[in-house]
């Protein structure tokens, strides 16, 4: 009876952390597009990136830049979270490009 449990437990632990992160998003074309040049840009594919079990989430969220001439640039803020270190990426919507990148400590 043991055994089965442990293998239990170690079977629905296993398919947890497996899960796709990218699912959340999938209602957003904008948000899904940020996170694959988010993949491409670290050498991965989109369900890559998704199911990468050093990446403990993925969140998107709308952001802007703006100029010191007062120019708003709408951008997608993707953060990457792991579990000592997050990175952040700010995609231009107009031509999906990553203007900014940084990772940073999570101690």
């Amino acid at each position: 009876m043991r055994i089965l449990l442990a293998t239990l437990t170690l079977l629905a632990s296993s398919a947890a952390f497996a899960s796709n992160l990218c699912t959340k998003w999938e209602h957003s074309d904008r948000y899904t597009a940020a996170i694959k040049v988010v993949a491409a840009q670290e050498d991965f594919s989109y369900d890559e990136l998704c199911t990468f079990a050093r990446v403990l989430d993925i969140e998107a969220q709308p952001s802007r830049v703006i100029t010191p001439k007062g120019d708003v640039i709408p951008h997608v803020r993707i953060q990457l979270h792991m579990a000592y270190e997050s990175c952040l990426y700010m995609v231009r919507d107009s031509d999906k490009v990553i203007t900014s990148q940084r990772c940073y400590s999570g101690w």
